[in-house]
């Protein structure tokens, strides 16, 4: 997946997706908007070691009922939420979880800019 520019970064360019053989552009969130979205992101990612520490089968069951049928329906919901003009319901009528995927990864590559500068911060105070 090609890195977006400064100038696409700047200007607010829209991300390209395709999802059900079409493509769609989506915006970047403004400030306000993305950090709402991020705080419901954080709650799809703090279960995930507790979901996969476990040792008895019933503590798989239902660590595999959130793998595979809680998270990816909460990352339909995250999708939608932040690619807000698309038809949610169209979409879903004819593109495939793989698309959304993709779509969902070049979604996450474009909320959390801040947090690619965080490793450089603690690098020039731990000098």
């Amino acid at each position: 997946m090609p890195k977006r520019t400064e100038e696409q970064k700047i200007i607010r360019a829209p991300i390209k997706v395709t999802l059900g053989g079409q493509e769609y552009e989506i915006l970047p969130l403004v400030i306000r908007d993305s950090v709402l979205w991020r705080q419901k992101v954080v709650p799809l990612l703090i279960p995930l070691p507790k979901h996969l520490a476990t040792d008895t089968p019933d503590g798989f069951e239902i660590a595999i009922s959130e793998l595979l049928v809680g998270m990816p329906n909460t990352v339909l919901d995250l999708f939608f939420e932040y690619a807000k003009d698309l038809n949610r319901k169209e979409i879903e009528g004819k593109a495939t979880e793989a698309e959304v995927a993709e779509a969902f990864n070049k979604i996450v590559e474009i909320a959390f800019p801040l947090s690619r500068s965080l490793p450089g911060v603690v690098e020039r105070l731990s000098r």
